[in-house]
């Protein structure tokens, strides 16, 4: 019966919906039963978090370096907030070879009373493919392969059989058995990228990837196994003018592991306030739509080579009478270095005359 719990409690989403949470003062129980729900750790801003987007992300911009990094917290008026922290590197043209790129990410998530707490750390490498008369266009293929960490807090869990009838009595037995209270998995990744970008200001670019190919055992104790399923991602975003300094951004993101799936669909509108040489500033904001779960609001900026970004969920789903609504907050960072070329002087001052 433990095993299943805790099976359960890994297989909720970060971002996903909750059918019914029976969260009492006694007993861990939290279930998980709708379309939106998933196993792995995944973010709104797909957008914004390309580590975990997909495999072929990596090295997969214009550029030299990127460092990223992404903090999200839900769930707080329900339960025990969950909080997830990742972090992320990677190199285009890695030690000067056009086309290969590799990177790390790492993320750090824990859940509940219990603490459930996962850390990964992974390394990834890409290849890209450009063609096109103007090799706008381009195919980029990646691998990532990792370690998933997991543990549990035993201490921190209440039974059924703990209540004497009136009241929770902690001297009461659990009548369960531990074997284990951590556990640690490799992780194998998989991801192909296209993209299409005939000016600067037009994007087209999309996506499958595959996560947990090798369908590790998630199991804490020894007994029956508990595989985690793959889950296999499909991304669309785009961009295109509309005026002088309106950009439009599509975009969604359709993820399916097992019996569960989830479909983030929205667009944001992106103003450019500077774009003047080596200087590029814009204010983005937008909404977003997660089928039959939740929505969230967006807002972000560019400010020459950072982007920064800062999403809020609303809940729409059946856990609305615990939530009131509130689901959790992302905040997204991306900074990009890059050699810039020097900027034109407007005016040349003569040596006779100085």
């Amino acid at each position: 019966m433990m095993n299943v719990a805790l099976r359960t409690a890994y297989r909720v989403s970060r971002t996903g919906s909750l059918y019914a949470i029976r969260d009492t003062l006694y007993a861990l129980a939290l279930l998980c039963a709708s379309a939106a729900s998933a196993q792995d750790i995944h973010f709104s801003q797909f957008f914004n978090t390309p580590y975990a987007l997909s495999p072929a992300s990596t090295g997969l911009f214009e550029g030299d370096y990127r460092v990223g990094a992404v903090f999200r917290q839900q769930w707080r008026s329900v339960t025990v907030p969950y909080r997830t922290f990742g972090i992320g590197g990677d190199a285009a043209n890695l030690a000067g070879v056009q086309g290969l790129g590799g990177g790390a990410w790492l993320y750090n998530d824990r859940a509940g009373d219990s603490h459930l707490n996962t850390f990964h750390f992974s390394l990834g490498a890409s290849w890209t493919e450009k063609f096109g008369k103007q090799n706008d266009q381009s195919l980029t293929g990646g691998l990532r392969f990792g370690l998933t960490s997991l543990s549990i807090d035993y201490s921190e869990l209440r039974f059924d059989t703990q209540y004497n009838g009136f009241y929770y009595d902690p001297s009461l037995g659990s009548n369960e058995q531990f074997t284990s209270a951590a556990l640690t998995h490799p992780d194998l990744h998989a991801g192909i990228t296209y993209r299409y970008t005939p000016t600067k200001r037009d994007l087209i670019e999309a996506g499958f990837a595959f996560f947990n190919l090798t369908k590790p055992d998630v199991a804490f104790n020894n007994g029956e196994a508990s595989p985690l399923d793959q889950r296999g991602v499909i991304h669309v975003i785009s961009r295109f003018p509309v005026s002088e300094k309106v950009d439009v951004e599509p975009m969604f993101q359709f993820s399916g592991q097992a019996k569960f799936s989830e479909l983030d669909l929205g667009g944001s509108v992106r103003y450019i306030l500077l774009d003047r040489y080596t200087y590029f500033r814009t204010v983005q904001a937008g909404l977003y739509w997660r089928a039959s779960d939740a929505g969230y609001i967006f807002a972000g900026s560019e400010y020459d080579d950072w982007t920064l970004g800062l999403s809020y969920d609303i809940n729409f789903c059946d856990l609305v009478p615990a939530s009131r609504n509130r689901g959790g907050i992302e905040i997204t960072a991306v900074r990009v270095f890059r050699k810039k070329p020097l900027v034109p002087c407007r005016f040349k001052a003569c040596p006779t005359q100085m």
